[in-house]
């Protein structure tokens, strides 16, 4: 079993003559233009990740809504703001800082709870 839905493509070589005879081109369609020389460029890299880790990356993408590439690269942005000594904190650890700082305030300057 796949984790690719078929799609109703063809699997033998007479299913693939057939489809390829159905097939029309439209010499008249509109191509598409180009990207501009501002437009970033992504580039495709293969990674092999222990199932385990794969798995916990797939829930966790699954939990915040987003695709498993997104928080990869969410990720790998936070490592190399780190190598830079720009290093972004969890939201966790400043939810700590906050909490440490509000419980140091002098009592005047506490809200009423």
């Amino acid at each position: 079993m796949t984790d690719y839905p078929d799609h109703g493509y063809p699997h033998t070589a007479d299913e693939a003559k057939e489809f390829l005879a159905d097939l029309t081109f439209d010499d008249d369609a509109p191509e598409p233009d180009l990207p501009g020389p501002d437009t970033p460029v992504t580039v495709l890299r293969t990674v092999r990740l222990p199932f385990a880790m794969d798995q916990r990356i797939r829930a966790e993408a699954e939990h915040r809504g987003v695709s498993m590439s997104d928080l990869i690269r969410d990720f790998l942005v936070i490592e190399l703001a780190m190598l830079d000594d720009d290093t972004p904190i969890s939201r966790a650890d400043a939810r700590r800082a906050l909490t440490a700082a509000l419980a140091n305030l002098h009592p005047v300057q506490h809200r009423p709870a």
